[in-house]
């Protein structure tokens, strides 16, 4: 501990940038921010930039995320910062969850779960199994666009099995849209 506070004097004083990550975090919104992960310690201008940086789409309500220090790094290299620059401390990873939300209609009724926690109804797929979406693969600055079919029914936010019709190789991949989803960390 007395090294973490050695550590963030000496980049306080110099101006450098200090990430602590956290070991969880809960969300409320659809996309996740690393302010919501991770303690930004940086000049005033980049901690706030840093803090608003969007680093992917929240789980679904319910549900949690593993977001890797790799990852994060990615996010962050992609948005223009140099993470080679900053300092990570903490935890190597973030489960990042989102708070159960309330089925729109559930009401509670005597003997029955309260709002708090209702039973949801099954969602629709907002994908159905064989359509055809056009998948991106993004690492660095670098961003390869391929068709693929998704293997399964899914719901925008989440993890879907896919076959990437050039290849004919089977990936799990994020739904973004209908029509888009992108490689899953």
């Amino acid at each position: 501990m007395a090294a973490l506070v050695c550590l963030t004097a000496a980049g306080l004083a110099s101006g450098a940038t200090i990430i602590e990550l956290s070991d969880t975090a809960c969300i409320a919104s659809d996309r996740i921010e690393l302010g919501a992960l991770a303690t930004v310690t940086a000049p005033e201008q980049a901690r706030e930039r840093l803090q608003d940086l969007d680093m992917g789409p929240a789980p679904l309500a319910g549900r949690s995320r593993i977001l890797t220090l790799g990852y994060l790094k990615m996010r962050i290299r992609r948005w223009g910062f140099a993470p080679e620059a900053m300092t990570f401390t903490g935890s190597e990873q973030v489960e990042v969850s989102r708070a159960a939300q309330p089925a729109p209609g559930v009401q509670a009724v005597a003997g029955e779960p309260s709002p708090e926690s209702p039973i949801p109804a099954p969602a629709p797929a907002t994908v159905k199994r064989g359509a055809r979406v056009q998948l991106a693969v993004e690492c660095g600055a670098v961003r390869i666009l391929a068709e693929a079919t998704a293997l399964e029914d899914g719901l925008v936010g989440q993890p879907v099995r896919m076959r990437v019709e050039q290849t004919r190789q089977t990936i799990w991949a994020m739904l973004l849209s209908r029509s888009q989803a992108t490689l899953t960390p």
